[in-house]
């Protein structure tokens, strides 16, 4: 049940949590697909200018995760931005750690203004608050709950006076395969619930307005959309477009409108075994005809990382591959 992962992306309106079982889950660099012990990263990014742009759904153009980083020896972020006309514009992360090492603390603050922007308190499995400032006084507070497994359940956001505006909850089985979400605005409200039966296959979607009526909803079965049904006057146009994971190498992409589905597919190709790096991303209609292309080449260090980067893109108005993007990547390493 990996479909609509952007929703949980767009419900965290924090960034990313970081890394944290400490050995069990990836690091910070990791989650930023560096291998090794990294410890700067700085990328120069030069852009053609070609007219390209996919439709909404899966990406096929990955993104440089950190412009410039800096970690620690354990692999966890300190510094993230980007220099801009000289000025370093980004944030400094001070971790506070326990007698056994391990991160009790993140402080994250502005690069420029010295000002505090954040503060996570880390459990055993990752960050268990975080709050945000403005201006240096205290706004919103997120909480965050694990299961018995140590994978992620709950978030509850409050605004600055305390009060809940919303909760977003995830239940997973024990390897992790996730089998229900269901999201509640500040009233309390049922928003949204998706769920998923890992015997049968079956995965089902609805979403609700501020009334409890239903707007949307929608089922799939072993991958293969059987039921789709919206309101004519649905706001929730971003439902309409949906991904599901056929495996870690093929998704098939259903943008959905008065009823109907149109499917398509991507496929992509890995230089590494570990997924982090692309060979080449190919969009194809339900005909199977090519759409949208995206093909990538590297320069690799000797600890795997690339340190040279080009993206050429394809479409039938371009009729051939055109560069897209060429990206430069110095990167520095802790001593063993």
């Amino acid at each position: 049940m990996r479909s609509l992962w952007y929703v949980f992306v767009l419900f965290l309106v924090v960034r990313a949590s970081a890394a944290s079982t400490q050995a069990q889950n990836p690091t910070d660099a990791q989650h930023d697909e560096l291998a090794g012990p990294v410890k700067s990263v700085s990328t120069s990014i030069a852009v053609s200018g070609i007219q390209w742009r996919q439709p909404g759904g899966p990406s096929l153009v990955t993104p440089v995760w950190c412009r410039e980083c800096e970690y620690d020896y354990d692999g966890s972020r300190t510094k993230s931005g980007q220099t801009v006309d000289g000025i370093f514009r980004g944030e400094t992360i001070g971790l506070v750690r326990d007698a056994n090492g391990h991160v009790m603390d993140r402080l994250f603050t502005d690069a420029v203004t010295g000002q505090l922007e954040s503060h996570d308190v880390m459990g055993p499995f990752g960050r268990t608050e975080q709050t945000n400032y403005v201006r240096g006084k205290a706004d919103v507070r997120q909480t965050f709950g694990y299961d018995q497994y140590g994978h992620f359940s709950d978030l509850i956001t409050f605004d600055a006076a305390g009060n809940q505006q919303a909760h977003l909850h995830i239940g997973a089985e024990k390897d992790g395969t996730i089998t229900e979400r269901w999201a509640r605005g500040k009233n309390g409200q049922l928003d949204w619930e998706q769920t998923f039966d890992p015997e049968t296959q079956v995965e089902h979607l609805t979403t609700f307005d501020e009334f409890g009526k239903v707007e949307l909803t929608w089922t799939v079965s072993r991958g293969d959309l059987i039921s789709f049904w919206e309101l004519s006057d649905s706001p929730r146009q971003g439902w309409d477009n949906f991904s599901e994971h056929v495996n870690d190498n093929d998704v098939d992409n259903y943008a959905c409108q008065n009823g109907k589905c149109e499917v398509s597919h991507v496929h992509y190709e890995y230089v590494d075994s570990e997924k982090h790096n692309l060979r080449s991303a190919e969009w194809r209609d339900s005909d199977g005809q090519l759409r949208f292309a995206a093909y990538y080449k590297y320069e690799m260090d000797s600890v795997g990382n690339w340190t040279y980067r080009e993206v050429w893109v394809w479409t039938p108005e371009l009729g051939e591959r055109a560069l897209s993007e060429t990206d430069l990547r110095t990167l520095t390493y802790w001593q063993k």
